[in-house]
């Protein structure tokens, strides 16, 4: 497959391709991690289902509100303990899929099969990794829901002390404000604790050095726009398919309990992976842009060749192959684009089996002086 930049648009056609393309074993990643959660939410449900059939009846019938209690998981605390529990198993087995999936777009890339058993080896030797990079994550967001929450504070604040008669006008543009933040950050922290998963899985980065460096990928003047809009697109394809899915499955929930689970398990079966592809194409493409990933798996090839087609075929020389010298005029190409440590590391990769091969006055040159001699 051909590696270069792409922009948002080709990113989501290229991800739909190769959706497409590996449907079978990419669902199956997921389905391995979306089904355990299924069957505990099955349980739940069934745990729940009279005060649920209670809150469905008041809903129905809103003139009882007044006369009947209606039940939520907070009046039992090992029900809301249940809850949680689930949900923090929802998005363990969420990071794990999301992360299988992404070794799989990079088996695609460096031109292997998407293989059920290759994609999760790297994910279960390097669990313990993933899960710190998830708490650290569900912090990250702890941290912006209270910070949203006090920032809320102040203009109500102000609204109780100066203008009570204005105060249901500062209520709601305090709360809309909120939501904005709280908005924001998760879409954030989504786009970093994907770039973070996928650094400890294919790039076998420690938990720590990994979001540090989904930090550094995010948040900068070239890329930080272009991760906002894909997490904004991504939460879009998230919400449209799920959410609403609920919003109208809520309805049958309490008749038909297990065809509702079922169908919500499908449609995240389905999802989920086209998700964590585009994730993974987006992540891929930053690192193309800013750190030559590109260039690396064309080094690492046999012979060094540039991915067929994607270069014009070039003569040797007295110093240099044809595909050697193809290399060489793509990272002079690019090396404007990348950051100062992958352009002086690939420099010197490039370099590196050259110097024997020249005169001695010109293995005294720096890297990319001596890559544009020759």
């Amino acid at each position: 497959m051909e590696l270069r930049p792409l922009d948002l648009g080709e990113i989501f056609d290229r991800a739909v391709t190769l959706y497409v393309r590996n449907f079978i074993a990419f669902t199956a990643i997921v389905l391995v991690t979306v089904v355990p959660v299924a069957i505990v939410q099955y349980l739940l449900i069934l745990h729940e289902l009279p005060e649920l059939n209670v809150s469905l009846a008041l809903l129905a019938h809103p003139e009882h509100l007044g006369t009947q209690q209606v039940p939520t998981m907070f009046d039992s605390p090992t029900t809301l303990a249940l809850w949680v529990t689930s949900a923090l198993v929802a998005y363990v087995m969420t990071t794990i899929a999301l992360s299988a999936v992404g070794v799989g777009v990079a088996r695609v890339y460096y031109g292997q099969r998407v293989d059920f058993a290759a994609c999760y080896q790297p994910v279960l030797h390097r669990w313990w990794s993933l899960m710190a990079l998830l708490g650290a994550a569900l912090a990250m967001l702890i941290a912006a829901y209270v910070a949203a929450v006090l920032l809320m504070m102040i203009p109500i604040a102000i609204g109780l002390l100066s203008a009570r008669s204005g105060f249901p006008v500062i209520l709601v543009l305090a709360v809309t404000v909120m939501l904005f933040v709280v908005l924001f950050a998760v879409l954030l922290v989504f786009m970093t604790s994907a770039f973070g998963f996928y650094g400890v899985v294919i790039e076998r980065l420690s938990a720590f050095a990994s979001l540090r460096l989904a930090f550094a990928r995010v948040f900068n003047r070239n890329d930080f726009s272009r991760a906002l809009l894909c997490s904004i697109a991504v939460g879009v394809v998230w919400f449209a398919s799920t959410v609403l899915f609920d919003s109208f499955g809520f309805v049958a929930l309490a008749r038909w309990p297990g065809a509702y689970v079922s169908l919500d398990a499908l449609v995240r079966i389905v999802v989920l992976p086209l998700i964590a592809v585009i994730l993974a194409l987006f992540y891929f493409d930053v690192r193309i842009r800013g750190e030559g990933f590109d260039l690396e798996v064309e080094m690492e090839r046999p012979g060094g060749s540039a991915a067929e087609g994607d270069e014009p075929n070039y003569a040797p020389t007295a110093y240099l192959s044809g595909p050697e010298r193809a290399m060489i005029k793509r990272f002079l190409e690019r090396r404007d684009s990348l950051t100062v440590q992958r352009r002086q590391e690939i420099a010197a990769q490039l370099a590196a089996p050259l110097r024997e091969r020249v005169p001695v006055e010109m293995r005294r040159l720096e890297d990319e002086s001596l890559l544009e001699r020759l």
